[in-house]
């Protein structure tokens, strides 16, 4: 295989079907409540980081009718509860286990994943992270980073930096968690050099899960209006392909890919439309690892040195 998909991973984890369960959990965002800011992520939606954001429903309630779709439609034997929309670490200890404890009640859990920023954790939250562990589920932390240019990150203001996100991985673990990286292919302002360079920097960190996303304008995003105003160009499919390929060519093998494409529904879809069909970008990029013979981690070891010398 030319990487290492996410399914495959789960296959051989567990020996089942194991489906993840989107679930809402009402939280907020300090970048958007007024702590760092109130315009949140320019690419952000004001949905957040999982679109479908509508009247938030019972996380009891969500979880069951997960479970039901998943197992119907998926056959799924095995259930990951995924922790998605906004900021999932932003708020007090006692809030967070009231919220994640609910997860111990789904049938069929082997995980729990907690989407969240890398300046929204702290040691006494890894910890309760980590006491999952201890109650038999796996824990995956996705850290939002989308880019290792502070530059970029101030430009699309994220409010946060690069040493960040690299403090929050190495803590998480310590404390024995799985760590997902989130990282944006095509931000303003990012040509080959920048993208490469979020690749090596993030290859030298001990990470289990990479969640690739390509650009995509949403609406009611700040990328919206930069978009209609002409001051926001777009990667073409075949370009995010090119980029992709080279990116996953300096990640470690043993990374586990989660996400290749971005997943935006195309009722709030602005551009590119081509993110829209998800099979189509997939089968692209395995024709290019094909054509070029290569693979994930093919320069992996080229990375380490070069970081070595320095």
């Amino acid at each position: 295989m030319y990487y290492r998909r996410f399914s495959e991973y789960l296959r051989e984890r567990y020996g089942k079907r194991v489906y993840r369960i989107s679930i809402d959990a009402g939280f907020s965002c300090p970048n958007r409540d007024g702590t760092l800011s109130r315009k949140g992520c320019y690419y952000c939606s004001p949905g957040g980081s999982w679109v479908a954001r509508g009247n938030v429903t019972d996380i009891k309630d969500q979880i069951e009718k997960g479970r039901e779709i998943a197992k119907r439609r998926y056959r799924a034997e095995g259930y990951i509860v995924y922790f998605q929309a906004y900021t999932n670490t932003y708020g007090s200890v006692d809030r967070l286990k009231q919220v994640y404890d609910h997860a111990l009640d789904c049938e069929g859990a082997v995980a729990i994943a907690v989407g969240t920023r890398p300046d929204c954790i702290d040691r006494e939250k890894i910890e309760l992270l980590a006491s999952y562990k201890e109650k038999g589920l796996d824990v995956w932390v996705e850290y939002g980073l989308q880019s290792a240019n502070d530059r970029t990150l101030e430009l699309i203001n994220r409010r946060h930096t690069y040493r960040d996100f690299e403090i929050a991985v190495v803590e998480s673990k310590k404390a024995g968690l799985l760590v997902s990286a989130h990282v944006i292919i095509g931000l303003p302002g990012e040509g080959e050099k920048e993208i490469l360079y979020t690749a090596e920097k993030i290859a030298n960190l001990p990470l289990d899960g990479l969640k690739l996303h390509n650009l995509t304008v949403l609406k009611g995003s700040v990328f919206e209006k930069w978009y209609m105003e002409g001051r926001l160009e777009l990667l073409t499919l075949d370009e995010y392909v090119g980029y992709g390929v080279k990116f996953l060519e300096r990640i470690n093998p043993q990374v586990v890919i989660q996400r290749l494409v971005s997943d935006a529904p195309r009722e709030v879809l602005i551009a590119p439309e081509w993110s829209l069909e998800k099979q189509k970008v997939l089968d692209k990029i395995n024709g290019m690892f094909r054509r070029l013979n290569t693979y994930q981690g093919r320069l992996f070891g080229e990375v380490i040195e070069k970081s070595e010398r320095k």
